[in-house]
């Protein structure tokens, strides 16, 4: 599960001094962010903050002017006022995710890491837990901890069983450690819930060559690559021209 940066609508009143409309004000940020005017949606939520006293709003305005900062790739910002939403809120779990992304394409991938662990810590929000859990994964990947993904995935599994991507997460994981029937098993996983993830049945096959070759027997015959070879080339059916240099060598010419 992949947890998009969304902006938050409010629909409170406003207690707030002063002649200035603070529903107008709101009502612009939301609607230049939506066209993707951040900056413009930066300037009205601003004027917001200066105005409004209600905590609620406060916390959402940080929120929704975090989102316009990370969308204009100013990560730093965006990260300051996830930290001032989560002062206002230490409850809502949301916003340690939205900070751990910013945090994510920032870089400080050791610091997102503490957010989504926070976050998987408090285990009171399924949602919540799953994005976290998914990003965990996807950075210990990029850090090439395999096992740290294997451990994300399976607890992610414990919340939803039927997310593909993630099982085509955890069969790249196990292919990297050699453990081709699991990776099998994985994508098979995905296949079964997305019957044309073409990524899926691509590497599904792909692991069932290395697993007849892992010993060094690069020999197969027609039979035992069978299995191998409808995967392969369903995922070239599917658009996937990568399989060419497998199908040739495993399939074609026998």
């Amino acid at each position: 599960m992949k947890l998009s940066l969304t902006i938050i609508y409010l629909l409170l009143s406003f207690s707030v001094i002063g002649q200035t409309s603070p529903r107008d004000l709101y009502t612009s940020g939301n609607s230049n962010f939506k066209s993707g005017n951040f900056e413009n949606a930066i300037e009205k939520y601003t004027e917001l903050l200066k105005i409004v006293e209600e905590k609620t709003v406060q916390k959402t305005c940080y929120i929704n002017r975090g989102l316009s900062y990370d969308r204009l790739q100013k990560y730093d910002l965006a990260i300051a006022d996830f930290t001032e939403a989560i002062k206002l809120d230490t409850t809502d779990m949301a916003s340690f995710v939205d900070r751990g992304l910013s945090k994510m394409h920032a870089g400080y991938l050791e610091k997102a890491k503490e957010d989504y662990y926070y976050v998987v810590h408090k285990n009171n929000n399924n949602a919540m837990m799953e994005a976290a859990l998914y990003w965990l994964a996807r950075i210990h990947y990029s850090q090439g901890k395999f096992e740290e993904v294997l451990k994300n995935c399976d607890r992610y599994f414990t919340i939803n069983s039927q997310d593909p991507e993630m099982y085509f997460i955890s069969g790249t994981a196990n292919d990297m450690l050699r453990n081709f029937e699991k990776a099998i098993k994985d994508y098979s996983n995905a296949i079964e819930i997305h019957p044309n993830y073409v990524q899926a049945i691509a590497n599904r096959g792909t692991a069932k060559i290395n697993l007849l070759t892992r010993n060094g027997n690069l020999q197969l015959s027609k039979k035992e690559t069978r299995s191998a070879c409808k995967d392969l080339k369903k995922a070239k059916e599917l658009g996937d021209i990568a399989v060419d240099d497998l199908i040739y060598v495993y399939c074609d010419r026998k």
